[in-house]
């Protein structure tokens, strides 16, 4: 999936360098306003009159890493055990030929290093944080990011580049965000860049002109607080539940089920693909730490006593038929199906 700009073992996106030509082209000022429909994407975790909190760009997709990485160490270990079972276990009665040794000397490294690389592929999600927050200090004026490594970098709003990103990935494709750079004091070099909003894997260029024209008026215009509640409100019906807490399974399952939501049958289809991510998922978020404000962001973005502009999720609708039941029986379903045939291959393997 799309992990661009992870910053684990310093995969990120890239710094100390100049603006591109398409950076400038595509950028998104402060004080234009977007003439497109507004969408937030599923991205806000709170509002109040003075900040709104959002997910990161993993956070839609988290779960890939922890089971695709549990199928490659699985697979990786299994097939070494079935190497030295056979070489030395079995009841063969040739003996151990030199081929046999050369083959076992080339493929008992290769599958030591994708058990490591499955191991990194499950150590980008578990054991770290369940996301990594952004807030956006109307009253103020600041920009806060979570890092991964658990630090905050604050940055004023205004001074921010914010610019059209592009990122390529093998399974997803191209993929587009609003991507936020930190320029030097040339106002030309990119001293650090996260990403301010993702609309999801499937998204495209039209969907970020969406996302800044939901994001932008609650930062610059005078009514922007009561249209981005209106909004949330009548538009949403959801705000995601990590504030200070860990994701329920309920919402681990609609979660990995939403990018197919007006599809049932589609969910159906790839539910042995939707479902190990819920499974992932529940497992990357039960095993990593709950990200925490610093004192000093968390006083400065207090609401108002009164304040009548307040959403969380604890002012969500129920998840219904459609939002959790059919995707908890397509994830019965396609877990069912997807350990079923890997039962089949290995009885197969072992006749």
């Amino acid at each position: 999936m799309d992990y661009a700009g992870l910053d684990y073992r310093n995969i990120r996106f890239p710094v100390d360098r100049p603006l591109t030509e398409s950076e400038r082209a595509a950028r998104y000022k402060q004080e234009s306003y977007s003439n497109a429909s507004p969408m937030d994407f599923l991205s806000v975790i709170k509002l109040n009159s003075n900040s709104i909190d959002l997910v990161d760009r993993w956070y839609p997709i988290k779960g890939f890493n922890t089971w695709f990485g549990i199928c490659v160490v699985l697979v990786s270990m299994g097939a070494l055990a079935g190497i030295y079972s056979a070489l030395f276990f079995s009841n063969r009665t040739a003996p151990i030929e030199t081929v046999d040794w050369i083959g076992v000397s080339a493929l008992t490294p290769l599958f030591l290093l994708l058990t490591l690389g499955g191991w990194w592929l499950i150590r980008t999600e578990c054991g770290r944080f369940t996301h990594y927050p952004m807030r956006l200090s109307r009253k103020t004026r600041q920009v806060h990011f979570f890092r991964q490594n658990g630090t905050v970098l604050t940055v004023p709003w205004d001074s921010l580049f914010l610019t059209l990103g592009e990122s390529k990935s093998p399974l997803s494709g191209t993929t587009y965000d609003l991507r936020a750079h930190v320029l030097d004091d040339d106002d030309e070099t990119v001293r650090d860049s996260f990403s301010l909003g993702y609309p999801s894997p499937l998204g495209n260029a039209e969907s970020i002109d969406k996302f800044w024209a939901f994001l932008q008026p609650y930062m610059e215009a005078e009514d922007g607080v009561e249209k981005t509640w209106h909004h949330l409100k009548e538009n949403t019906g959801y705000l995601v539940p990590v504030d200070n807490r860990r994701e329920g399974w309920r919402w681990s399952i609609a979660r990995s089920f939403m990018l197919g939501a007006h599809w049932p049958y589609l969910q159906l289809l790839f539910s042995p693909f939707l479902g190990l991510n819920a499974l992932g998922r529940m497992l990357a978020m039960s095993t990593s730490k709950i990200p925490q404000w610093p004192a000093d962001v968390e006083r400065e973005s207090q609401p108002e006593v009164n304040d009548p502009y307040v959403l969380t999720w604890r002012d969500n609708g129920s998840l219904g038929w459609w939002e959790l039941y059919w995707p908890l029986i397509c994830t019965v379903v396609g877990v069912g199906a997807f350990v079923g045939v890997i039962a089949w291959v290995v009885s197969g393997l072992w006749r």
